[in-house]
């Protein structure tokens, strides 16, 4: 650990400096593993630890297994939600639960990075013990953790400044374990959330959905081109956290007209385009409202036509994102005007340069494009976007 970063930090707040030894003491023991940095191959899904279950009862081996099968190569990173307090198994009485759930995320983490929450409650500065947070922050990161979400409302009643330090603390803390982890922060107002970006990795955004859902409604992109201009870059080697729908929220289809499924890819092909690491809500993927058992949600996604067709259409373009180096959430970002009806997008990366164009209405819309479809592989010189369809071309 840089004791010379985090000591200023640490004298703000006091406390015992040898109790900070021990603390890293403790941990540098630890086999202590990276992975891969973010890039245009990181894909997130949000997912709840229980959501596949069997006779009943949540189970993470049913869970991995589901997923190894299903998005494993596809989706990069695991959010799991409902993890912690961890409770063991009702089997598990001669186990420790901690060593148990270090076993069953161990077998995920041999496919898949790990994301996951860290919301202490502080009410106000004395009631937040920094020593114990960073524990429980290091404990997340043991557990293989490779990015890990902290909400800005967890600090209620601190000054930016203390929020600040303890952010700073907690970017180097990481660091430290995972040199290629990330650090998000999840704050309502984007405005409020800008000034930490120098002490975190990436900024969630919670107005995405509200934008697509009123563009797909309107059948107009106007407002939600200009909100999308109106983002500020981020610095160098910091990005944003895209989302339809959270763990606080109802799936983003919940929000959508009926027959919403053509919309539906439409608002994800918005999602995919953004600057920014994606995530995708399994409720929506997988077409489930909560704990499913393991065999009805394989048999669902192979009889279900509508849930087979959601999914194949989100993994498909998931697919093709993770091929294009201008869709890293380190590329640059330029929101173009083409059509009042269509949301359009240049990605551009070590002079590689994308173009996304989606249809929110129900018109046809035909535009003057050249390029490369990189859906199709094929040359084009124009296209007709159908209702809410979309296309991504590579000049």
């Amino acid at each position: 650990m840089d004791w010379q970063q985090i000591e200023p930090i640490l004298n703000k707040w006091g406390g015992d400096e040898q109790a900070w030894h021990r603390l890293f003491d403790k941990w540098e023991s630890h086999g202590w593993h990276d992975h891969e940095a973010p890039s245009e191959k990181t894909n997130v899904l949000l997912v709840d630890a229980s959501l596949v279950t069997t006779d009943g009862k949540p189970d993470m081996g049913a869970l991995h297994d589901v997923l190894a099968k299903h998005v494993a190569g596809t989706i990069s990173d695991l959010h799991l939600v409902s993890l912690f307090p961890y409770i063991g198994r009702q089997t598990d009485t001669a186990v420790d639960p901690r060593i148990r759930l270090y076993e069953d995320l161990g077998e995920l983490s041999d496919d898949f990075q790990l994301m996951y929450e860290l919301d202490p409650v502080a009410y106000n500065v004395e009631q937040f013990d920094v020593l114990s947070e960073t524990d429980a922050l290091i404990e997340r990161l043991a557990y293989g953790a490779t990015k890990i979400r902290v909400h800005a409302q967890s600090f209620r009643g601190m000054t930016r400044e203390e929020v600040q330090d303890v952010l700073n603390l907690w970017h180097i803390v990481l660091h430290h374990y995972k040199p290629n982890g990330q650090l998000i922060l999840a704050e309502d107002a984007l405005d409020e959330a800008e000034p930490y970006l120098d002490v975190v990795d990436a900024v969630c955004h919670f107005d995405l959905a509200s934008h697509v859902t009123l563009a797909l409604a309107q059948g107009k992109a106007t407002r939600l081109t200009e909100w999308a201009r109106k983002m500020t870059a981020p610095p160098e080697g910091k990005t944003y956290f895209h989302f339809l729908s959270s763990a606080e929220r109802d799936p983003f289809e919940k929000n959508l007209l009926d027959n919403h499924e053509p919309m539906l890819l439409a608002a994800h092909s918005i999602l995919f385009s953004l600057q920014g690491i994606p995530s995708v809500d399994y409720r929506t993927l997988f077409g489930v409202s909560g704990p499913t058992d393991e065999e009805e949600l394989v048999q669902s996604l192979k009889k279900d036509e509508t849930r087979l067709n959601r999914f194949s259409g989100i993994i498909g373009q998931l697919n093709v994102k993770r091929t294009e180096p201008a869709l890293s959430p380190y590329a640059t970002q330029r929101i173009i005007d083409v059509d009042p009806h269509v949301f359009a997008v240049e990605r551009e990366e070590k002079g590689r340069t994308v173009r996304l164009y989606t249809n929110v209405s129900e018109s046809e819309v035909e535009l003057d494009v050249q390029g490369t479809n990189l859906f199709t592989g094929e040359r084009i010189e124009k296209i007709t976007l159908s209702p809410y369809s979309y296309v991504w071309v590579r000049e």
